[in-house]
């Protein structure tokens, strides 16, 4: 039996979903819930000020625990010490060892965090996260939501690709043919085949490390469809578009848990789409731009914030894409930043070219740009907003995420990057071809400001 309850717990454990689901919460409230977010401390600075009319803020670190009394704060150095020993674990050289307490660690943690923090109850609806993979405190809580008859729903807030899932687990310990543990991972492949794919150079890669593996089959919460958003232990999944909804389907989601509704930002970007020539001309002004000449805004892919490359190599790649887009359009380029990425680390180098860096988020500056150049899912905000972009696909990942997508051209090299904008800027045909491709997107139709809405009503049917 479905809770019916009034409370939406909003789990903002990853920094792109912070304010997406500020947004949520303004809308919640206004539809008579009472949204909660769950945001652990190192990101409160993400949060706006004031907070969501209605919502309530619940942190997630050691002072949560004190003010619950305690029994709790004695639960959560008990915690601590479970935690202390993973780490020693690691130290030791012991990563099975570590993996399976980590793990086993945080799930328990976020069971009881719901319990005793939460205090989930007859009085919640939901259960609302980023990601139903999560490993760690997340699956805990969703865990214990389930449990007590909640709605658990995963909103994706971007672009997710396999080929950079496989990547990412280019590591040893992932692989099946090399690094320790070579007969438990083959036992592992056997039994648990869905969590199994190959990467980009053709080795086969777990998605767990075995330690992971076996925290979460002891738990009873391995994923049914690892490789996908919306492929872990949610009731539901809301897919941003058709296009995403048919890849989770691809990869194993099936199709009765995928919601297809958009994306939260996507109703500002909608209600702000209207005013593109004020927020130009409040650009401009803040930033001296001139009036006459095309606004080029750069996403700064963050490849090292990610884990991708090294700090170096990040500040060279930055170095060059500043280099190229002053030659391109002088003064008149805006950088925004990744929620990951710190302004005082790229600062210097954008001064070197005289390029701004935004203080203000994607969203609310993106309808003023004539030209989108990113390596990021945002591309698919410029397309709804028929802005033509060139996507940074030189960095050599073994996959490309944008080929052959409307309204975008993939720089497959370096070399072609100036060119490409050039055209994209500047050619008036090519313009014109790529805005009509946008406009004949299936995703257009969901372009409504109704995102939000459309979320709402997954709880208002479990509700009932």
């Amino acid at each position: 039996m479905r809770a019916a309850g009034t409370r939406v717990y909003l789990l903002c454990s990853r920094r792109p979903i912070v304010a997406e689901f500020c947004l949520l919460a303004e809308k919640l409230s206004a539809q008579g819930y009472k949204p909660v977010l769950v945001v652990p401390n190192g990101l409160w600075h993400l949060l706006p000020k004031p907070l969501p009319p209605g919502a309530e803020l619940t942190g997630t670190n050691s002072q949560a625990w004190r003010q619950a009394g305690m029994l709790c704060l004695a639960a959560y150095v008990a915690y601590a010490l479970v935690r202390r020993l993973g780490r020693l674990a690691r130290q030791a050289g012991l990563q099975l060892a570590a993996d399976f307490l980590d793990t086993s660690e945080a799930i328990a943690r976020g069971r009881s965090f719901a319990r005793r923090i939460l205090k989930l109850g007859p009085d919640g609806a939901a259960v609302l996260t980023a990601d139903d993979r999560d490993i760690r405190v997340d699956q805990g809580v969703l865990s214990e939501a389930r449990r007590l008859g909640m709605l658990t729903l995963s909103v994706a807030f971007g672009k997710s690709d396999v080929a950079t899932d496989a990547f990412r687990r280019s590591a040893p310990a992932y692989q099946l043919a090399s690094g320790p543990l070579k007969r438990l991972k083959a036992s592992i492949a056997r039994s648990y085949p869905q969590g199994v794919r190959s990467d980009a150079d053709g080795r086969q890669v777990l998605f767990f490390r075995p330690g992971e593996y076996l925290a979460l089959r002891r738990c009873g919460l391995l994923f049914p469809a690892p490789w996908s958003y919306g492929g872990g232990t949610a009731d539901k999944v809301s897919a941003t578009d058709e296009a995403a909804a048919a890849t989770m389907q691809q990869l194993g989601v099936p199709g009765g848990k995928i919601v297809v509704a958009g994306q939260c930002s996507h109703d500002t970007l909608w209600r702000i789409n209207q005013d593109r020539q004020r927020i130009r001309g409040q650009l401009d002004e803040k930033y001296g731009f001139s009036p006459s000449q095309a606004l080029v805004l750069v996403a700064l892919p963050p490849l090292s914030e990610h884990g991708l490359t090294d700090d170096k190599l990040q500040q060279s790649e930055t170095g060059f894409l500043f280099e190229t887009m002053a030659r391109l359009n002088g003064k008149n380029v805006l950088v925004s930043l990744h929620p990951r990425q710190e302004p005082v680390a790229y600062q210097a180098l954008a001064g070197r070219f005289g390029l701004a860096i935004a203080t203000e988020p994607l969203r609310e500056i993106l309808p003023a740009a004539q030209l989108f150049v990113a390596y990021s899912s945002t591309i698919s905000w410029a397309q709804l907003l028929g802005i033509p972009s060139v996507a940074l696909e030189y960095y050599g990942f073994g996959y490309t995420l944008f080929a052959n997508e409307p309204g975008v051209e993939p720089a497959l090299t370096r070399e072609s990057l100036y060119s490409l904008c050039e055209t994209c800027l500047r050619n008036d045909k090519a313009r014109k071809s790529m805005a009509e491709a946008m406009a004949r997107m299936p995703a257009r139709s969901l372009f409504d400001g109704e995102a939000c809405m459309r979320l709402i009503h997954q709880i208002e049917e479990a509700r009932k």
